[in-house]
């Protein structure tokens, strides 16, 4: 029974050491990556542009309310108990709605955020599944989960390669970009210059994470 068993581990241990030898794995660095792509830096401009625009419209409600309450605070010595007890119920109620629309505007970044990383994060995942696939590599890991590795089975750079190849024309980040570039276009077709050249417009620079 001993000895059936030994043969048993013995087998089982040669068809896994046989399968390790035939594993090819590789890994990515998938920060790295993100980094060389245009599309994640318009993303980046677009999601700080969107927070920006609504921090402002919150500091003007948020001075907007503040004003209101100077107001009152001056006006209080004039008031019945009844106006400042309604006053008093006012004011509650506009911090109350304030406090609801600073959480709103949190969801909506934390919504557009998503809606303009989500495809790329996508694309990125389906350029290493094609990598993998074209080079015969069983599994592919996070670089950044790794301990030590070895250079040479660094598929980051062709997974760039993949990607900056097939560019996509439809990413939430590239819709807006193409209509700021064809309201410019528009915008410079009024009048020529004499010598009939025209200057490229640069692009404007990115936010970095």
């Amino acid at each position: 029974m001993r000895n059936k068993l030994m043969t048993a581990l013995f087998i089982l241990f040669g068809c896994s050491l046989t399968q390790a030898q035939n594993l090819k794995i590789g890994y990515v660095d998938s920060r790295g990556v993100s980094e060389q792509l245009p599309e994640v830096k318009a993303a980046y401009t677009q999601l700080g542009e969107f927070q920006k625009k609504k921090q402002q419209e919150l500091q003007k409600k948020a001075e907007d309310f503040r004003l209101k309450v100077q107001n009152a605070e001056k006006e209080a010595t004039t008031w019945t108990e009844q106006m400042r007890a309604a006053k008093q119920r006012e004011l509650e109620a506009n911090q109350e709605q304030l406090q609801i629309e600073q959480n709103s505007v949190q969801t909506e970044v934390a919504n557009r955020e998503k809606t303009l990383f989500e495809p790329i994060e996508k694309r990125i995942q389906e350029a290493i599944t094609q990598v993998a696939t074209e080079n015969g590599y069983t599994y592919v890991f996070a670089k950044e989960v790794l301990l030590h590795f070895p250079k040479g089975e660094d598929i980051s750079n062709l997974v760039v390669q993949k990607l900056l190849t097939s560019a996509p024309k439809n990413t939430p980040a590239n819709n807006t970009s193409a209509s700021q570039g064809a309201a410019s276009t528009t915008s410079g077709t009024g009048t020529k210059p004499a010598t009939g050249t025209g200057t490229a417009t640069k692009p404007a620079g990115s936010r970095k994470q």
